[in-house]
């Protein structure tokens, strides 16, 4: 299916995404008290390439973009439609099984800014001038920010946290390393291994203390990647990227398609609607956001 008719079938206004039949809707499930309900957010740091984490390795431009870079399609996880995971992947294909993992492609802003620092302020305030005053969350909100911080301690002291009953509604943690101009896979495969073993480990613990119908994770980085590898095996600074939702309530599972047509991802989905669905519909906060960018169809 094309973007554009997915887009057209999903009832698409203002930004808001809505899924289409196949990422299939969950059932039978009762609401629960926002009241302890929290969100991890982890930071692929430096631009992660989406197209060789979840690889769309049945449309032939991936690979004559790609003549060296690509993940050959004998050696990715395949899930749906054309796509599949990165080998490196494999222990977050039950979380797909279990309908608990979405991915969206084309994720950003407007004018996507090429500063790895200014655009990681601008996704992690939610305001396109990067200003903390212009915050998506409201003053008062309990944020615990592990900075740059070992990635498998920081979530280690989050399920900790968590278990223990913490108040915190929001967690912020980030892995380094995906800015990835050269050599792109000798870095970036080992990255993706460790962040699946990481979220893995997290979703399984959560899950064996009674947290995971409270949590929500969140994956994203400051912007995607070019279509094409460079000259040095690697790729450079782009538009629209992937996000990846993990989560038990997902109302809306599976990898959004996505057509590749030229040189870049233009940006499709403003990240401020995923932020505003994240306020107004898991938390019940009172975003600045909401009202501004409808609220997504996946909650």
């Amino acid at each position: 299916m094309k973007r554009r008719d997915f887009l057209r079938q999903s009832g698409l206004a203002s930004g808001m995404l809505l899924l289409p039949a196949f990422m299939q809707a969950a059932a039978g499930r009762a609401p629960m008290a926002a009241a302890g309900r929290r969100v991890v957010f982890i930071r692929l740091q430096g631009g992660n390439d989406g197209l060789n984490t979840v690889v769309p390795y049945g449309q032939p431009q991936y690979y004559e973009q790609r003549p060296q870079l690509a993940v050959p399609a004998n050696e990715v996880l395949p899930v749906a439609d054309g796509w599949g995971f990165h080998p490196a992947l494999k222990e977050l294909l039950p979380f797909y099984e279990r309908r608990q993992l979405l991915v969206l492609q084309q994720v950003g802003y407007p004018d996507t800014d090429p500063s790895h620092y200014h655009s990681g302020e601008i996704w992690r305030t939610g305001c396109c001038q990067g200003l903390q005053a212009n915050h998506w969350l409201p003053a008062g909100t309990p944020v615990a920010d592990y900075g740059e911080q070992d990635f498998d301690v920081s979530l280690e002291d989050i399920t900790r946290r968590i278990i223990q009953g913490d108040a915190t509604r929001v967690y912020h943690v980030a892995l380094d390393g995906f800015d990835t101009h050269q050599f792109q896979r000798v870095q970036h495969d080992g990255l993706l291994g460790v962040y699946a073993q990481g979220v893995s480990r997290f979703l399984q613990q959560l899950e064996r203390g009674g947290q995971l119908e409270n949590t929500l994770v969140v994956t994203w980085s400051e912007f995607g990647r070019s279509v094409g590898e460079n000259v040095r095996r690697g790729t450079d600074h782009g538009e629209g990227g992937q996000v990846y939702i993990f989560g038990s309530r997902l109302k809306q599972w599976g990898i959004e398609p996505c057509t590749l047509a030229g040189g870049h991802l233009p940006v499709q989905t403003d990240f401020r609607s995923l932020y505003a669905t994240i306020a107004g519909r898991w938390l019940e906060t009172d975003s600045r956001l909401n009202g501004r960018f409808s609220a997504m169809g996946w909650l």
